[in-house]
């Protein structure tokens, strides 16, 4: 953000804000306020009053509407800045978690991430841990307070497995042994079935898909928690996968790992 680099444009807004929020005769306790010299002062007031954002009233220095303006803009970017901010780097407290064994109120427990979700461990060392709220049997949801550390988690493989287009045959002209073997080597990975192409291609191979809608949204998100996604995609849509990974990756340190495989 151009406002928190900018060190000069940071020192004119302050100097607005100090001028529109208290009444001020001397440039000296303009200077004092905001810990410059007078001379430094002096160098803004000229700036601000060439640009119309400043002007001196009866002996007194007051913004003008322009510089009212052009303040109230520029909060508004900062504080549109810092509510963004605050919502990606807002702490959790608590969280919920499966329990991966019998947990008792106040355990301190290790949080592991296994299949896509949070799994906590009673007395099992982890680089991120906490301490159950209340009891849990295995298999049931905790929730988890005094977080300390991060998850360990590496994203997982998305597999676009394209399927012929239809004017090639569409899922007809799928060959069967190299769609097994694709599977075989992605053993444990979600499968994704995108539009009508994806959803017949993996009936004809007997399989049902665990995400058959806002596919490559789910896939994304299914990668990103580290589950292997195998997604059975037209190839004409091929494209649109790739991209939408490609996206994905702009944003995340480590990125989705991902190939292309035709199915025939």
């Amino acid at each position: 953000m151009k406002l928190l680099r900018d060190l000069r444009e940071s020192t004119r807004l302050l100097f607005l804000y100090e001028v529109l929020a208290n009444r001020h005769t001397r440039l000296r306790t303009i200077a004092e306020r905001l810990d410059m010299t007078v001379q430094g002062a002096s160098d803004y007031l000229k700036g601000l009053e060439a640009d119309g954002f400043l002007s001196v009233v009866d002996g007194e220095y007051r913004a003008t509407k322009r510089g009212i303006e052009f303040l109230l803009s520029r909060v508004r970017e900062l504080r549109s800045f810092v509510e963004q901010a605050g919502r990606t780097m807002a702490f959790v407290e608590t969280t919920a978690a499966l329990a991966g064994a019998t947990i008792r109120r106040g355990d301190r427990v290790g949080l592991f991430m296994e299949d896509g979700h949070l799994v906590a461990y009673p007395n099992r060392s982890s680089p991120s841990s906490g301490i159950a709220d209340r009891d849990a049997a295995k298999a049931e949801d905790v929730a988890v307070r005094e977080l300390d550390g991060i998850v360990t988690l590496h994203p997982g493989k998305i597999t676009i497995a394209r399927v012929p287009a239809a004017r090639a045959g569409g899922s007809k002209a799928i060959d069967p042994a190299t769609a097994r073997r694709i599977l075989r080597r992605e053993r444990g990975a979600v499968l994704a079935a995108m539009d009508v192409a994806g959803l017949v291609a993996a009936r004809k191979l007997g399989l049902r898909p665990r995400i058959e809608f806002a596919v490559l949204a789910g896939a994304l998100e299914a990668a990103e928690r580290g589950v292997g996604v195998v997604l059975l995609v037209p190839e004409e849509r091929a494209t649109e996968a790739v991209q939408a990974i490609e996206g994905a990756n702009g944003k995340l340190e480590e990125k989705i790992p991902y190939e292309s495989l035709a199915l025939r």
